[in-house]
């Protein structure tokens, strides 16, 4: 009885510490995002990648307004807007600086952009002049997203693609280096309303057909970066080992989140995950020998998988939750499946 009693209070003080919104959802959801803003957020509005020796970057940034907004809190949200404002905002636009490094003599040393950084940071302020109806986060998110239409969607092979940066993603002979999974699906259906354009709507179609021809090896799956040349062909790209892992595992999140997923669109995904059935999924495969990691996938992995079997078929089993041996990306993966999933279904 005493157990029960202090799992009650302790769900209690989730709810009374957790806005109206939020209480309207599974109360667990808030218990993992106030877990994971004292683990991960700053008090100066800083996201540490604890993977990668705490260095901070747009991808997190961006992640972790998402949540902020999701569960209807204002002033972190601010707080990781304002730092990722003041810290990474290149000088020659509105996009941001994809790096910070606290370990550096200089944070910010590759200037260089991370088009779904900018992209999560883009779908998070218009998130929030919705939820806040305040258009002063409209009058920021705009010339964001305007310029990632004009600088990063970019006409390749009788299409449109989406380049994972501005600088160093086209070749000589024509050919473009694609991360499948920068493609941000409810971000590009949510940026047409603010920035109105055909190009929107194309890019999306075009991505859906690149992923379609990315399936490689004999479970047919994406490798984390492509290349795609000046005639469409594609393939695994050369310079990065050719797995369906780290970067990969985010395209079914975003296609199901996007409502772009279907049965054949995952089929290969779920054919892969089904075969280890209750055991543990590696953390890669290569999709050209075969070969599994050798090591299991951390639980923001699962955290997918979960989400993909809920819609597709497949045993599912309790969510996962963040725990004390999950660093950022893991955590980070566990919260936006979690969302998604809430947003699917209602």
């Amino acid at each position: 009885m005493r157990a029960f009693a202090i799992v009650r209070i302790a769900v209690l003080a989730v709810l009374l510490l957790t806005p109206a919104l939020v209480r309207a959802q599974d109360p667990s959801v808030a218990g993992e995002w106030l877990k994971y803003r004292e683990r991960f957020v700053g008090d100066d509005g800083r996201v540490r990648d604890t993977g990668n020796k705490d260095v901070s970057h747009t991808e997190g940034q961006g992640s972790a307004m998402l949540f902020a907004e999701n569960f209807d809190d204002r002033a972190t949200f601010d707080r990781v807007w304002n730092w990722t404002r003041e810290k990474l905002r290149r000088p020659d636009g509105a996009l941001f600086s994809w790096r910070w490094d606290p370990n550096a003599q200089n944070p910010v040393a590759d200037d260089n952009n991370a088009t779904d950084g900018d992209m999560l940071i883009a779908w998070a302020l218009a998130r929030a002049a919705q939820r806040w109806r305040d258009p002063a986060y409209t009058a920021e998110a705009r010339p964001i997203i305007a310029e990632i239409r004009e600088k990063l969607i970019v006409p390749a092979a009788g299409g449109l693609v989406l380049l994972p940066g501005a600088d160093g993603f086209t070749r000589n002979d024509g050919g473009v280096i694609v991360n499948p999974s920068y493609y941000v699906y409810p971000a590009l259906e949510a940026f047409p309303r603010l920035d109105p354009s055909a190009k929107w709507s194309r890019l999306r179609y075009d991505g859906l057909r690149l992923l379609a021809k990315a399936g490689f090896g004999k479970w047919h799956l994406p490798s984390d970066w492509i290349a795609v040349d000046k005639r469409g062909g594609v393939i695994p790209l050369q310079d990065q080992p050719p797995r369906f892992g780290y970067d990969a595992i985010r395209i079914p999140l975003y296609l199901i989140w996007g409502r772009e997923a279907t049965a054949q669109r995952l089929a290969a995904e779920m054919r892969f995950w089904n075969v280890f059935g209750d055991k543990p999924v590696p953390a890669w495969v290569d999709v050209t020998s075969g070969a599994l990691a050798p090591i299991s996938a951390p639980s923001g992995f699962q955290a997918i998988i979960d989400l993909a079997r809920a819609r597709f078929g497949g045993k599912v089993g309790p969510p996962p939750q963040i725990a004390d041996t999950d660093d950022y990306y893991s955590a980070s993966l566990i919260l936006l499946a979690r969302i998604a999933g809430h947003a699917v279904d209602h």
